[in-house]
């Protein structure tokens, strides 16, 4: 019996090494799994983000679109009928597009941002009451210039989001 009993030890200790490197092998395959997978989300994100950022971008320049009607190259003659309360409501949705996004940004750009819309806040309302030619005129040349200021700021900060995606950094 003590023979067979040496010999059921050794198999089973032979066994057991064997499940300790076959589990060891498993564990090494789940943990690159999980790099990979953690990569990848990171990714995602980055991406995500770049596509947010893109997408104030765009609509900066969309607003600006929209305002130069009542802005600097407009013409006083112009004027009469455009609806200031639907360009005000614009301009108001851009500002809050903008602060929905702002944990994208940097802390320079967060300011710039958060400015921008603390500028517009007045404008904003004023334009959406405005009557007189000359005052829509007066209020949507103001808004112009603040929003196409904050263009090049726009930009900068969505190449800068895609130079991260492209060097990987």
């Amino acid at each position: 019996m003590g023979t067979t009993e040496t010999w059921i030890s050794i198999i089973g200790s032979l066994a057991s090494i064997g499940g300790a490197v076959w589990a060891f092998i498993e564990a090494r395959k789940a943990s690159k799994s999980a790099s990979r997978a953690e990569r990848v989300r990171s990714e995602l994100v980055t991406r995500r983000e770049m596509v947010e950022i893109s997408q104030i971008h765009t609509e900066t320049k969309r607003i600006l679109g929209i305002v130069s009607r009542i802005g600097p190259s407009s013409s006083l003659n112009l004027l009469t009928g455009i609806d200031c309360s639907s360009i005000a409501k614009d301009v108001e949705e851009y500002c809050r597009l903008i602060n929905e996004h702002s944990t994208h940004y940097s802390e320079l750009f967060k300011n710039h941002a958060l400015k921008l819309c603390s500028d517009l806040n007045d404008d904003i309302t004023s334009l959406a009451d405005a009557t007189q030619q000359h005052e829509k005129k007066e209020i949507g040349t103001r808004i112009y210039h603040k929003i196409n200021s904050f263009l090049p700021v726009a930009k900068n900060l969505a190449d800068e989001k895609k130079e991260t995606i492209v060097t990987g950094n």
